[in-house]
């Protein structure tokens, strides 16, 4: 049984499971070991990593920044309203070239220009178009094309480094061996169907046949199939279609596993990625516990260094913040309820509640409310009288 196959497949036995595993084993390399650095500008190919940045700039761009005094807040100058006015760029944009410059490099550049009056103008340089020197005695300089950059023209923001780095590391810089594994599979994936020995199906007789007729009954067949005509198989030829297991054929598992990896380099809760919660099933909800974990796991570490370093270019006794009230809003039920305790505590009035919610303030709303009293149901079992003087029940 089966003698045409052993002339065309002879390494492939009778069953769909083994003639996989003889293919995997024999023809398919594993991924390779070399040691080829994923560069920042390849990595943004690959979906966890492009959805990652995604998730970030789609939230940070909706954050905005204020300018406080103590408690009080105060006016945010012109330059953080717009802070690249020769190009026309707005805060939100601003913000989020920021952040991607400090995900995908480790490091952000703002080119300062300065008037009479401060700062006229705050620019994002691509990291790209400036080159860092430091020289034997640590003092750094900072260069864009051939032009040396006075110190106080740059603000140079750092994601992570090591105490006496001059230069910062982002997740592409620091996990290159989770980034380049995820690289391998995706190759190894693209490239599965096209350069393995996997056959897409197997003609198959019980006859005696010899080489030369194996290879004319296989011509033939394939010849047939160019214009999608009915087959002539003689000698009780069959013909058995490879079907692959989808799960197997597109390594799911290892896909699945790798976006988990790469969603934790970012900080990204993996639900943003359409993955399930580790161990529970929990599909992904766009929940402000969702919003919540983000913040914690993955913005917190830019919004603290933009703060900082906007703070150094404001006036003394001022510092920036990043409104986090609506991004963290709560449901409707969360905040009404807080609501509800803060006026029956008396440390809120109506009006600063009816602002959080964007609504008009009322007339009476700035007086603390009085804490509205229970009504106690009427217990006389006697009854009452009514004005005729008669017991009612």
């Amino acid at each position: 049984m089966g003698i045409i196959r052993d002339f065309l497949f002879p390494d492939i036995q009778t069953t769909v499971d083994e003639a996989v595993e003889t293919a995997v084993s024999r023809s398919i390399l594993p991924p390779s070991r070399e040691t080829t650095v994923v560069s920042p500008e390849a990595a943004l190919k690959l979906v966890p990593v492009s959805r990652c940045l995604s998730v970030l700039e789609t939230s940070m761009i909706q954050i905005p920044v204020e300018v406080y005094r103590g408690i009080e807040q105060i006016d945010s100058p012109s330059w953080l309203i717009t802070p690249d006015v020769n190009k026309n760029v707005t805060q939100g944009e601003f913000i989020k070239d920021t952040v991607i410059s400090l995900a995908v490099h480790g490091n952000a550049f703002w080119l300062i220009t300065r008037g009479q009056r401060g700062i006229t103008n705050l620019e994002v340089v691509p990291n790209a178009d400036i080159a860092v020197h430091e020289d034997r005695f640590g003092n750094v300089t900072y260069h864009i094309g051939k032009k040396q950059i006075a110190p106080d023209r740059i603000k140079h923001l750092k994601l992570w480094s090591l105490p006496g780095q001059v230069m910062g590391e982002g997740p592409l810089q620091r996990h290159k061996g989770t980034l380049k594994a995820a690289w391998d599979l995706n190759n190894y994936f693209a490239n599965w169907f096209d350069n393995s020995a996997v056959p897409t199906g197997i003609l198959n007789t019980e006859s005696h046949i010899n080489q030369e007729q194996a290879q004319t009954l296989l011509e033939a067949f394939l010849e047939s199939q160019k214009t999608r005509t009915p087959a002539v198989m003689g000698y009780g030829m069959k013909y058995e279609g490879l079907v692959l297991d989808p799960e197997a054929a597109q390594f799911l598992e290892n896909q699945k596993f790798m976006a988990r990896q790469i969603a934790l380099m970012f900080g990204i809760p993996s639900q943003y990625l359409s993955l399930s919660i580790e161990s529970s099933g929990m599909a992904y909800t766009n929940t402000n516990g969702d919003r919540q974990k983000l913040f914690e796991d993955g913005l917190q570490q830019y919004i603290t260094r933009i703060e900082q370093a906007l703070s150094d270019l404001l006036p003394r006794g001022q510092f920036a913040k990043f409104n986090l009230t609506t991004f963290l809003r709560p449901d409707n039920k969360t905040r009404y309820e807080g609501y509800a305790i803060a006026l029956d505590k008396k440390f809120m009035t109506v009006n600063e509640v009816r602002e959080l919610e964007g609504l008009p303030a009322l007339p009476d709303g700035d007086k603390v409310a009085e804490p509205v009293q229970p009504v106690q149901p009427n217990t006389d079992t006697q009854g009452a009288q009514d004005d005729t003087g008669n017991q009612t029940v």
